[in-house]
């Protein structure tokens, strides 16, 4: 299969083609895929980065995130789905999400044979929807992105209530909440705003630190530079307009504005649309967007005590891809081109060509 979505890494063809010719090689491949899809790269080392950084945030997160991820990736191959879903971590990475978003909240009691369960039926549950809505979302040239993962957290979030796995008031910004110190929360200055900047990064993993942050960063530099810098721009602009418009400054010290942000940029500047002045500027407005969503999926979310995780980002950017055929000004590659914004110029080339 080769590792055609990474920047040129050392040993990772060398590694891509040993999982082609070893099953056990290629599942442990496809399960850490679950993770480097996070950042929408195949590379191999970046998922080990970003599997250390989820254990790093907390030992059950670690566990629930890989946990899911096992899950998902033995389940497309029983059920016999596309090897290229399961091997690239496409239809992984939301199941991995839901265990990094979750695995914090749910068993306040600890790990035990339930824990597992409950994540083995969510990560199921996520592999079929991410299938199911990629089989909707390709007829238009599009994709489903964090859909999959918003729709099963908000579903066994809700459940996870009912049964007494969570607390209703133990929600996500609460959660974050009592690693602040009140100087954190009273008003902004340089340092409260650095905060929510790496928050935003450091959030793609459930965390809140810098050190989080700073495993996310070496991560993404060992897949893409360019989305390095798209992380940093994403989180930015995204808390700058959550302060701006007088957002609570609990979520955006924690970085549930900054994220979406993030992942936004990730898609829309050099994936899913050529890198030009004009996208740059209108990736940038909809990274500022987000943060409008996020305020209102907020208060939509909390009357069940759900988080709205992953759908601000996700709306926009679908409905943009919806949108592509009718803008001119852009220059829209479809996800079967999409690697990183790197490689993605080079993908579209040579699909063209073969197709000719």
């Amino acid at each position: 299969m080769g590792a055609l979505a990474s920047c040129p890494f050392p040993f990772l063809d060398a590694w891509k083609k040993l999982a082609d010719s070893n099953p056990i090689i290629g599942f442990i491949d496809a399960v850490l895929c679950g993770f480097s899809q996070i950042i929408f790269s195949d590379n191999t080392f970046s998922g080990v980065a970003l599997l250390i950084g989820s254990f790093v945030v907390a030992p059950k997160v670690g566990f629930a995130a890989l946990w899911s991820s096992i899950v998902s990736v033995a389940f497309q191959k029983i059920m016999k789905t596309p090897a290229i879903g399961s091997r690239l971590g496409v239809n992984t990475f939301c199941s991995v999400l839901t265990g990094v978003i979750m695995g914090g909240l749910v068993f306040n009691e600890g790990i035990s044979l339930m824990f597992f369960v409950f994540f083995g039926l969510a990560s199921i549950f996520c592999t079929i929807t991410s299938i199911g809505l990629s089989a909707v979302f390709s007829k238009y040239n599009a994709a489903g992105l964090g859909l999959p993962f918003g729709f099963t957290t908000l579903v066994f979030m809700a459940a996870a209530q009912n049964m007494g796995f969570i607390s209703q008031a133990d929600t996500v910004v609460a959660h974050s909440a009592a690693q602040l110190t009140p100087s954190d929360i009273a008003a902004w200055d340089g340092a409260t705003f650095i905060q929510a900047v790496y928050s935003g990064v450091s959030e793609l993993l459930g965390g809140t630190t810098i050190i989080v942050a700073g495993i996310i960063g070496v991560a993404l530099l060992m897949s893409s530079r360019i989305d390095f810098i798209n992380a940093i721009l994403g989180a930015l602009w995204g808390a700058l307009v959550a302060m701006y418009f007088g957002v609570p400054n609990v979520p955006v010290l924690i970085g549930l504005y900054g994220y979406n942000g993030a992942l936004l940029m990730f898609v829309l500047n050099g994936r899913a649309f050529k890198i030009t002045p004009r996208s740059f500027v209108l990736n940038l407005i909809l990274a500022g967007t987000s943060a409008i969503l996020s305020a209102w999926l907020s208060v939509s979310f909390g009357l069940v005590g759900a988080v709205y995780t992953a759908f601000p980002f996700s709306i926009i950017c679908c409905l943009l891809m919806l949108a592509a055929p009718s803008i001119e000004g852009l220059e829209y590659n479809a996800p079967m081109y999409w690697g990183v914004p790197e490689t993605v110029p080079a993908i579209k080339k040579a699909a063209e060509s073969a197709e000719q």
